[in-house]
């Protein structure tokens, strides 16, 4: 089993800002609690040198970079600005974000204000993490929420850009906070895939990242990737990001007539997101990404390029699909520029 080779790499979900955060205590439940109710409010740094580093090491050529928990717009426009030929990255309305954080109230119309100003800069492919709005449950429920969503794909469709919907949440160290939110909560956006077809069946025109696909940082459970699966069989502008999937998830995608590899992107969450994988020899999945509460916070930077890209070199297919996940995708839906033409597959119909 070896690294996945492509022959131009996009990883599609990084985050390429770090925190600063020292943790008073040293009970591991209030560390966890402590990082996962701070992390927005923490002060943020650049990244880009160790990213950069990973990169090379791996041969990712470009990464889409997006701000979250208190990452700014700010620094990841000056890595795109420094890094043109390495970077693109998506808008959030971070500040209005963590104004909400805060305890101020937060609006769909300070977050469309602030996302367009950042748009009209023209140095952002897309809309993420997730969309605006999703960290709340609507007072109004799904059919409100839906309203301030068509707001957002509007601005989408105006800037021709895509937009990350997230879907999943994780177990681990953020589960215990991240489950009890969930309670009763399934109309939130992140909890039920299925609600992302009414997004795309409204805005056929704007593409839609599947953000995790159902797995992240879920241990071995599956319920939520065979729902994004169903939703993204019936609607061709969404896209499945796979970077955190073990082998044998790419399997029903790839064979799926609905699917196949044209419908893949590439993407980790590499960064201060990025899970550490878990080992269960003998096994399917033998390894996999899972946050483990009983050996504390990672303090190292997580190698999530080199397990991701061996989990993905496991297949065996063509090539040329194999290099439409890694990066024909991407390059195709966020207009990333590659060195020559025709390096992905097309051909022409009779």
């Amino acid at each position: 089993m070896g690294l996945a080779k492509g022959i131009f790499v996009v990883d599609t979900h990084v985050h390429a800002q770090r925190h600063a955060f020292k943790l008073q205590s040293r009970d591991v439940d209030s560390e966890f609690s402590e990082l996962s109710s701070g992390m927005s409010q923490m002060e943020t740094y650049s990244n880009a040198d160790r990213l950069l580093y990973h990169m090379d090491k791996y041969s990712v050529d470009v990464c889409a970079i997006m701000p979250a928990f208190g990452m700014t717009n700010e620094i990841d426009k000056e890595i795109v600005k420094k890094h043109p030929d390495r970077f693109v990255a998506y808008a959030l309305d971070e500040q209005t974000s963590k104004a909400a954080q805060a305890g101020k109230p937060w609006t769909i119309e300070a977050a469309l204000d602030e996302l367009e100003r950042e748009l009209d800069t023209g140095l952002y492919v897309g809309i993420g993490e997730g969309l605006p709005g999703s960290h709340r449950k609507h007072p109004g429920g799904w059919s409100g929420r839906f309203e301030e969503i068509c707001k957002i794909m509007e601005l989408a469709k105006k800037y021709k850009v895509v937009v990350t919907y997230h879907a999943g949440f994780p177990s681990g160290y953020a589960g215990s906070s991240g489950m009890a939110a969930m309670q009763g909560h399934y109309e939130m956006d992140f909890s039920n895939p299925f609600l992302v077809g009414e997004v795309a069946a409204a805005y056929p025109d704007v593409n839609i990242i599947l953000e995790h696909a159902g797995i992240e940082g879920t241990g071995y459970r599956t319920d939520i990737y065979d729902k994004c699966l169903a939703v993204a069989r019936s609607h061709h502008n969404i896209y499945l990001e796979c970077g955190q999937w073990w082998a044998e998830l790419y399997e029903k995608p790839l064979k799926d007539p609905n699917l196949g590899c044209e419908r893949l992107v590439w993407g980790t969450d590499w960064g201060a997101a990025s899970t550490p994988q878990s080992w269960m020899p003998g096994c399917v999945p033998e390894t996999f990404c899972d946050q483990n509460i009983n050996i504390g916070l990672p303090a190292h930077q997580i190698d999530i390029f080199g397990w991701a890209l061996r989990e993905v070199g496991r297949l065996n297919i063509p090539q040329d699909d194999l290099n439409m996940i890694l990066g024909g995708n991407a390059c195709r839906i966020m207009g990333i520029k590659t060195p020559f033409t025709r390096l992905f597959k097309q051909y022409i119909k009779k």
